[in-house]
């Protein structure tokens, strides 16, 4: 009777999961995944104080992050008034951070997801169409990724004033290639799925049929392609900074901040371990992230 009900539940279990869509079946898998769920807290958390900088800094710490104080320069962590020190010119660490999450967070976000919309409009053309469009994208992909990304940064710095603004049109224009061959390999596939095709033999123009049954089936790479970008424009932002082309002081970054603290190291070692602690943390949870999207998402995973 025990071996019937079992059958029996498993039978019922099986056709509530034959009846759920792949977005109900990822959203279960992420609900067991403690490692992504707790990377996910982490993330909204670091962006909620980035976010909320203003009136942590004016309400709660009671500082202005960019007034100097040179007799209160290197407060080592948990001097009275300043929770994580000061900097060199004695502005209080805690909030130059905060200031320096929004400023570093929307670059990467920003510039990640400019790379994406090139990269998913670029790569449904190239898949959809093919052809002459497809060979011409593809000889310029190529091309570009044949110059190091590098030299090309060295010649923005030249010519334009390395802001924000500017980091984030640079790195969006010179990162979507990845995305395009991606999104290119998956549109090829979903063009010669049953779906495509009654919708071309119902009439359907090829930018309806793209947008509402080629771009919703590409969802998931989309979300985890976002993450894995932002970590990783992160770490880009960071380095920039430590060769000089990026986001000038005093407009703080996580990566500025960790360039310019390496001078003084033995003056304030805590202006050095905060940002790229920082840095570590956020880019770990971002990976975290669009790995566990990345399981979740997975049509041939077994649950």
């Amino acid at each position: 009777m025990a071996t019937q009900t079992q059958v029996v539940s498993l039978a019922q279990a099986e056709n509530r999961k034959v009846g759920r869509s792949l977005t109900e079946l990822a959203l279960l898998r992420l609900r067991r995944d403690r490692l992504t769920l707790a990377a996910i807290a982490l993330i909204v958390i670091l962006v909620a104080l980035a976010a909320l900088a203003p009136p942590i800094s004016q309400y709660v710490l009671h500082v202005d992050p960019n007034r100097t104080n040179v007799t209160q320069a290197y407060l080592v962590p948990g001097s009275p008034g300043h929770v994580l020190g000061t900097d060199d010119l004695g502005r209080d660490h805690l909030a130059r951070l905060l200031y320096a999450g929004g400023v570093s967070l929307q670059i990467a976000f920003f510039a990640a997801l400019l790379s994406l919309v090139l990269g998913i409009g670029v790569g449904m053309m190239m898949g959809y169409f093919g052809g002459v469009i497809d060979d011409g994208f593809t000889w310029f992909i190529s091309t570009l990724n044949s110059i190091p990304s590098l030299f090309l940064l060295l010649i923005v710095s030249a010519v334009l004033n390395p802001s924000a603004q500017t980091l984030i049109l640079v790195l969006g224009l010179l990162g979507w290639t990845g995305t395009a061959r991606l999104v290119r390999g998956q549109t090829l596939a979903l063009r010669e799925r049953e779906f495509v095709i009654g919708a071309q033999a119902v009439g359907a123009s090829s930018f309806r049929i793209m947008l509402a049954h080629i771009l919703p089936n590409l969802f998931s790479i989309i979300i985890v392609t976002l993450m894995l970008d932002i970590g990783s424009l992160i770490l880009v932002e960071a380095g920039l900074s430590y060769l000089g082309l990026g986001v000038k002081p005093p407009t703080p970054t996580w990566g500025n901040m960790l360039t310019d603290a390496q001078t003084y190291f033995s003056k304030g070692w805590h202006l050095v371990i905060m940002p790229g602690l920082l840095i570590f943390i956020t880019v770990l949870c971002l990976f975290i992230i669009g790995d566990g999207l990345r399981d979740a998402f997975d049509p041939t995973a077994v649950d």
